[in-house]
């Protein structure tokens, strides 16, 4: 297998039914899989944990892991040679007809210049790897929760690795509406785990090696129907294990 492309997804029905067969145009011809990987629970949405266990699954020299609401347009490539690839350059973010340029002032304010170009440090959205490279930093660390943070961590553990990430000098995405992801203070769950995911971020370096092989769930495949080159994954139950000892 050539491509695996894993979409981290819990509770985007619009967004994939968007993203899927725009995919499936663009890999038309080539030996490729898409891994729909969701949580399967009602806890805060661990995506680390989503992402780490589609690469469980995947079977690709190439690894693609690919949010629901970015939906690439015709000069994206997602090719990837020696190093990493961030293939966004711009995204221009819709509004919920899915059609017109969101307003300004509705896009959170972290984004608002990514019509322009993404912001450098951004490596959300889509991220494409070889195998080894994923293997080197034993991907993402699992133990986050909640949104955010495990962008940033696994940008700092490729620095950490020696392994440059290059950007596309083109790579104009749209970034499908949803609401913001980010937790206000009145919802006190989430909250939680986005300070507590702040703090962990700040130790990132103490648990650079904690990724997918200390990750343990409860998993299911089912099959698709009319869809081409589509695994659904559906994991609960996640454990972060270090020396034999959970986390």
């Amino acid at each position: 297998m050539d491509y695996s492309i894993i979409i981290p997804y819990r509770n985007r029905e619009a967004q994939l039914a968007v993203l899927l067969p725009r995919l499936q145009t663009m890999f038309e011809g080539k030996d490729y899989e898409i891994i729909v990987s969701e949580q399967n629970d009602q806890d805060n949405f661990k995506i680390a944990c989503v992402e780490d266990i589609g690469f469980n699954y995947a079977t690709g020299r190439t690894i693609i892991f690919h949010q629901v609401d970015w939906y690439p347009t015709g000069d994206v490539s997602y090719e990837v040679g020696e190093y990493p690839v961030l293939p966004h350059r711009k995204g221009i973010f819709l509004d919920e007809e899915m059609r017109n340029r969101r307003v300004w002032e509705d896009i959170p304010s972290g984004y608002r210049g990514f019509e322009r170009e993404v912001d450098p440090n951004f490596y959300g959205g889509v991220l494409c790897m070889k195998r080894h490279h994923f293997e080197a930093i034993n991907g993402y660390n699992p133990m986050y929760v909640g949104w955010g943070n495990e962008d940033e961590d696994v940008r700092e553990r490729f620095k950490w690795a020696g392994i440059p990430v290059i950007r596309n000098e083109v790579g104009t995405f749209y970034v499908l509406y949803h609401k913001d992801n980010c937790p206000a203070p009145d919802e006190p769950d989430r909250y939680r785990d986005f300070v507590a995911g702040r703090t962990l971020l700040h130790d990132a370096y103490k648990y650079r090696h904690i990724g997918y092989k200390n990750l343990d769930a409860t998993v299911t495949e089912f099959e698709v129907e009319g869809q081409k080159n589509v695994r659904w994954i559906q994991s609960t139950n996640y454990i972060v294990r270090m020396n034999d000892e959970r986390i």
